[in-house]
């Protein structure tokens, strides 16, 4: 008898909790959608969503490229960038080894605007290495942290033959964190390179790509690399092999291409 006025009360609360909870929530709804100065909950889920996309979701704001080139090269080179670069939209720039000559003067504004190298001639010295167009192609990835660094999550290096299909890359970047040391790259096309150098290097030909806090962590500790490393004659060995110090390993993509005569991304 005891044990079924028990089972009763019990039913009989929950039954009591569970109609009242409805007519709170009823109540809350009600008065709610009745105020002329508040939000009705589809236009406040809207508005929170839209509000909160940017900044969750990656977009090409987000992307900074970095090109290596030269002077020499940029005549024949320029169409394999501008095939895929939109002014006023992508961000980044090209790094020559001097100031562009008399014929690409005015600087096409198809192209992405110019930065001349830094001169590394006091870093040359000081470290004594074997390759002084290596130390500016390494160089150029702490240039270009210096340049620009407003809303950037991406950080992307590639030569001036290299073809990089945005859209994808957005898509792509937008799987991963950002917020994290992240070291994007792909291997050769060739067994041979893979096998010679390393399956934990990304080939720059097809683009390397760094998050934000890593670029920041190179930039800071890059001249201490390369004074360690004067003997490698590489800029993407170089590149891995400082990163390796730190506990960064390749984060392949099987997307990232380094083929003979083109390099291109993601198709």
């Amino acid at each position: 008898m005891a044990s079924s006025i028990l089972k009763l009360s019990s039913t009989t609360i929950c039954t009591t909790l569970a109609v009242s909870a409805s007519i709170l929530i009823f109540l809350v709804i009600f008065l709610f959608s009745n105020q002329p100065n508040c939000l009705s909950m589809d236009t406040f889920h809207v508005r929170t969503h839209q509000s909160s996309l940017p900044n969750d979701t990656t977009n090409i704001s987000h992307l900074v490229f970095g090109i290596l080139g030269s002077t020499k090269t940029w005549h024949y080179r320029k169409s394999y960038i501008e095939s895929w670069w939109r002014p006023n939209i992508t961000r980044g720039y090209v790094y020559l080894d001097k100031a562009p000559t008399d014929d690409l003067l005015p600087w096409s504004q198809d192209s992405p605007h110019f930065r001349i190298s830094d001169d590394n001639t006091k870093l040359l010295e000081e470290t004594k290495h074997v390759s002084p167009f290596m130390v500016r192609m390494v160089h150029a990835s702490v240039e270009i942290f210096g340049d620009e660094r407003e809303g950037v999550r991406w950080y992307i290096m590639g030569d001036d033959d290299t073809i990089f299909f945005v859209e994808n890359l957005v898509d792509v970047l937008s799987k991963y964190d950002h917020t994290k040391y992240i070291y994007i790259g792909g291997h050769s096309e060739c067994i041979a390179s893979n096998q010679i150098f390393s399956y934990d290097m990304g080939f720059g030909g097809a683009g390397l790509i760094f998050s934000y806090p890593l670029a920041k962590m190179v930039q800071k500790n890059i001249e201490n690399c390369l004074g360690r490393y004067p003997y490698l004659g590489f800029s993407d060995q170089t590149l891995m092999t400082c990163l390796n110090d730190f506990g960064v390993s390749l984060s392949s993509h099987p997307g990232l291409h380094q083929v003979l005569l083109i390099k291109h991304q993601f198709k």
